[in-house]
């Protein structure tokens, strides 16, 4: 059974690990919106994503695990937007800093039975001289033989737990 995971935020974080991915799809399926269409055209010809979503809530809805990869400013206003539509024992992680601070909102917004998880990548030491941003800047070697924080709150599902660190092994 492949997970199915969505990328919310397809810059060149969201669009890395779609990249990074994309080397497991006998274990993942991806899906990617962004808020600019022609950002997720070009995330799907790239090869970043397999599906597009066409609306915040049926990204959610489709997938068992919910990549945040925005800027903290958009983090609380997307969460508050997705959270009814997590599934079930669905996971959200998120990529932007400040982990107590959306570890809170997270436990605010997200029902009963839905789980957060917070990583903090530190890329690829041998990228860290490029100065791209953006779609353009995406490599699926952006968090290899980087280090990455992976920060649960108290009393998370050891299974979410788990399936984050297996993410975090998928981008290398």
């Amino acid at each position: 059974m492949t997970v199915k995971i969505a990328i919310i935020g397809l810059g060149q974080i969201g669009a890395s690990i779609g990249l990074a991915l994309a080397n497991h799809k006998d274990q993942v399926t991806t899906l990617g919106y962004d808020n600019s269409r022609e950002v997720t055209r070009t995330a799907q010809k790239m090869g970043v994503v397999e599906n597009v979503g066409h609306s915040l809530s049926a990204s959610a809805k489709w997938a068992d695990v919910v990549v945040l990869a925005l800027p903290l400013d958009q983090v609380y206003e997307t969460l508050e937007s997705i959270a009814q539509d997590v599934r079930e024992q669905g996971l959200v992680i998120d990529t932007a800093p400040a982990k107590l601070a959306i570890s809170a909102w997270a436990k605010e917004l997200l029902p009963p039975g839905r789980h957060y998880v917070g990583l903090t990548p530190a890329l690829n030491p041998l990228v860290l001289d490029e100065t791209g941003t953006g779609i353009e800047a995406a490599r699926a070697d952006l968090f290899q033989n980087g280090l990455v924080a992976v920060t649960a709150p108290h009393g998370t599902a050891g299974e979410a737990y788990t399936l984050a660190a297996s993410f975090v092994a998928m981008l290398g």
